[in-house]
């Protein structure tokens, strides 16, 4: 996929399943990845393994403070130069009975915390002059699938914080990009996703199947390396074809 090596590599998430799919991969391509998820054990049990250079790093990405200190422990081991952002919660309800609570909490880790990720990371890239930043969202961030509520909203407001980081670093040698995926078979989304709402996915889904993570992070690794140094501020779909459809009749 690329030459990571000698990469420190920062991946929110990174005990879950894009996520981890990325901590495995760009370690086994020689980058130092930085792996970040709620706590220790959760980290220890998904990362449990896996080859290469990984740093576990137990911290929340609602956690301002807790973020710094972990981004200067970062910036002590040569600053970030890759940023991957996985982290993401998710409860579906209808909008009008989105309880407020869920609605602040969500948007406080998916949205709210891919900022803190990507101006924290951003900075160190600036120093360096150079730097990938890829965030994950989600078709839903450009379609209203029913039933999603603040996930939809924050995937939305994840692909214009990505446009923006875009426009506004450009010029400093940084990148950033989203990846957009329909459904992927993760175990978030095998929490939420009963088999009534996996036929319905199916059917409506050209490929007739989920993602696999590894899939996701081909996408995620190819728009962090080299080869896609003109690519900048571009939502890429991974998506089996759903975005490009319109009604299936089989």
């Amino acid at each position: 996929m690329g030459d990571y090596s000698g990469l420190n590599v920062v991946i929110t998430g990174g005990a879950g399943g894009i996520g981890a799919s990325c901590v495995q991969d760009f370690a086994a391509e020689g980058a130092h990845v930085f792996a970040l998820d709620t706590s220790v054990g959760v980290l220890d049990k998904a990362l449990r393994g896996m080859l290469g250079k990984i740093t576990p790093m137990a911290v929340d990405v609602t956690d301002r403070a807790a973020l710094e200190s972990a981004f200067d422990v970062i910036a002590n081991a040569g600053g970030t130069d890759v940023l991957v952002t996985t982290a993401a919660i998710v409860k579906p309800a209808p909008i009008l009975d989105f309880d407020l609570d869920d609605w602040n909490r969500i948007l406080d880790v998916n949205l709210t915390g891919t900022f803190h990720c990507c101006q924290l990371a951003g900075r160190q890239m600036v120093t360096k002059g150079k730097g990938r930043i890829v965030t994950v969202s989600s078709v839903n961030g450009q379609i209203a699938n029913t039933g999603r509520g603040a996930y939809s909203c924050t995937k939305g407001g994840v692909d214009m914080l990505t446009k923006l980081l875009a426009a506004e670093l450009g010029h400093k040698g940084i990148t950033a990009n989203a990846v957009a995926p329909a459904p992927v078979d993760t175990p978030m989304i095998k929490q939420v996703h009963g088999p009534k709402d996996r036929e319905v996915w199916h059917q409506q889904i050209p490929a007739m199947r989920y993602a696999q993570p590894e899939e996701i992070t081909a996408a995620i690794m190819f728009l962090a390396s080299d080869k896609a140094a003109y690519i900048n501020g571009h939502i890429l779909n991974v998506d089996g074809g759903f975005m490009a459809s319109g009604i299936l009749l089989r």
